[in-house]
């Protein structure tokens, strides 16, 4: 007990000065070497702590953590390596320190596993036989095999229902900390003008939130992820004390707000609505206990409206049905979804290899400004699009596949689950929802996160379906 209780004390104080670290350098916005090298120990003992002295839950949270950061970046090589790649590299590492110990951690694959598998050869084929630039679309299929590793690194960490139920914590407490994060971000660039956190200019004259994520929209979508998880919780817990809950949401839908991602905002309803009607068909839904966290949102947004409502404003006053040239941001994806489209049709096979648009379009050879990360490199802003356009047919089929067969699992699995897991896969179902939503105009297959979510749905619906198979085996 007293080791564990040093270990517990250790990590705690590491991750303590972690943030403070981050921090002092977010107030900065300089970096020193003695900062580089405080910053790089910190993060490197931290890590080591979190990863092994509560195996594998730490692991778990490191790349839930590393996940919600694709925002910073080292480039190697022109690379552009950021903390979730750096993550599964220690993930990996980790996993055949334990396996060398003696611990047995083959996963149980199921037929939705060899799907991811064969969508990402299908990246590397077309990268290597179709592509304009072999060499380019290469490098980006290796970083894209690397962006869909933590999927499996879930299949093999979470195998229990325990594991599971910590899995699902770990996202909620990640995705309130980046809603805050964000949230403050944006409150100190209203009020002090700070640039940490925000993108000025994301929007015409209107400052962008991305907090730790990779742009506004993500943010938007990853903590509006996060606010129907929490609604999943908060409704069908049988926890008596729910107030964690209902605080979750209150600030991740706060943080959405202040994202100004229209994709987030506007199909925010759809998964709130679908849990509000199962709430009510497994009766359990109560006015009384949603009505005071109703108004508590409300409050603190009309507390916050001073800073939001005149933004919020403007990004929808832009939108016009009969005109889709009035919203810069929207002709620059309608303009590049349709030079996308072009390619299809002279690949449709088979594509034009990962992330190949960039070098196929620029926005800058037809005049157009659109204030992206890079005005010069394009972008396909919707995820089946530029699947099909990467991969061709073959690998959109294979990426169908794979969902389809995911969700075949899923529905079995609700059958048989513990009602821990049954509720964790409702509320990655919700939040999987919504970025179907946003991913139609945010892509986001591309980063580890949206794989991460999957690999714990995967990770989940088979540790129920297991138990299904045990049960049904068992003798009478």
């Amino acid at each position: 007990m007293t080791l564990a209780f040093a270990y517990r004390a250790a990590r705690t104080a590491l991750l303590v000065g972690e943030i403070l670290v981050f921090g002092w350098l977010f107030a900065t916005e300089s970096l020193t070497a003695l900062g580089w090298l405080t910053l790089i120990m910190g993060v490197s003992l931290g890590t080591v702590l979190l990863v092994f002295t509560d195996w594998p839950i730490g692991c778990v949270v490191m790349l839930t953590i590393a996940a919600t950061m694709p925002q910073f970046k080292l480039t190697v090589f022109d690379l552009h390596l950021r903390p979730e790649h750096v993550a599964t590299a220690v993930a990996i590492l980790a996993i055949l320190v334990q396996a060398l110990g003696g611990q047995s951690l083959k996963p149980r694959l199921r037929s939705f596993d060899y799907w991811v598998a064969a969508y990402v050869a299908a990246n590397f084929f077309s990268s290597a036989m179709t592509s304009p630039q072999p060499a380019m679309t290469l490098r980006w299929a290796t970083l894209n095999a690397l962006v869909v590793t933590p999927y499996f690194l879930a299949r093999v960490l979470v195998r229990n229902d325990r594991h599971v139920w910590l899995a699902l914590r770990a996202l909620l407490c990640v995705g309130a900390g980046e809603a805050v994060y964000g949230t403050l971000a944006s409150v100190s660039n209203h009020i002090l003008g700070t640039t940490w956190g925000v993108e000025l200019g994301q929007y015409g004259a209107i400052p962008g939130t991305y907090g730790t994520q990779f742009e506004a929209n993500l943010f938007g979508s990853y903590t509006g992820c996060a606010a129907v998880m929490f609604l999943a919780f908060f409704l069908l817990s049988k926890e008596p004390r729910r107030f964690w809950y209902g605080l979750g949401l209150t600030v991740c839908l706060v943080a959405v707000f202040f994202s100004l991602a229209r994709a987030a905002l506007l199909g925010l309803p759809i998964p709130v609505l679908a849990l509000l009607w199962i709430s009510f068909k497994k009766g359990q839904f109560q006015l009384r206990r949603l009505l005071p966290v109703a108004i508590g949102i409300g409050l603190v947004l009309l507390l916050l409206s001073p800073l939001l409502i005149e933004y919020v404003t403007a990004r929808f006053s832009t939108i016009d049905i009969s005109s889709a040239s009035t919203d810069v941001t929207v002709a620059g994806r309608m303009i590049q979804m349709a030079a996308a489209v072009d390619d299809v049709k002279v690949h449709p096979i088979f594509g034009t290899g990962t992330s190949s648009f960039q070098l196929l379009f620029k926005l800058a050879d037809l005049g157009i400004y659109v204030n992206y990360e890079d005005n010069d490199i394009g972008w396909i802003s919707n995820s089946p699009l530029r699947i099909v356009h990467d991969t061709g047919i073959v690998g959109l089929a294979f990426f169908l596949a794979f969902l389809g067969t995911l969700a075949r699992t899923t529905y079995r699995a609700l059958r048989t689950a513990t009602f821990s897991t049954k509720l964790s896969i409702v509320a990655l179902l919700a939040g999987l929802l919504l970025y179907a939503i946003t991913f139609q105009v945010t892509e986001a297959t591309l980063l580890s996160f949206t794989w991460w979510h999957l690999g714990l749905l995967a990770a989940a619906a088979t540790v129920a379906t297991d138990r299904g198979r045990l049960t049904a085996s068992a003798p009478e």
